[in-house]
């Protein structure tokens, strides 16, 4: 959790990776990929709304190195509320038996 929080970008897990489209008519388009197949690929977006895009349409297609999760959560943050956001982190963790 500490990583993933501190350096969003570090690691990416194999379909989280926030792909951008440029189309032939000049969209720019991201998102999650969704499915994709010979004739489309869909992607959805941080909203959760799917983009259907005609492969065809497509002008370039690159997986983003960068996590859609904000950079430096933890700034501005006292130590006693970086202590409080990991216990509530931890809370959701399932336990290791």
């Amino acid at each position: 959790i500490l990583t993933n929080v501190v350096n969003p970008s570090a690691e990416i897990r194999e379909g989280f990776e926030n792909y951008v489209v440029l189309t032939a008519d000049g969209r720019v388009l991201n998102g999650f990929l969704a499915d994709q197949d010979k004739q489309i690929v869909v992607l959805r977006g941080v909203d959760g709304q799917n983009i259907t895009i005609e492969r065809d349409a497509i002008e370039e297609m690159k997986a983003v190195s960068q996590s859609l999760m904000p950079e430096d959560l933890l700034k501005g943050m006292s130590e006693q509320q970086v202590r409080d956001l990991f216990a509530y982190l931890r809370i959701a963790q399932p336990l290791n038996y």
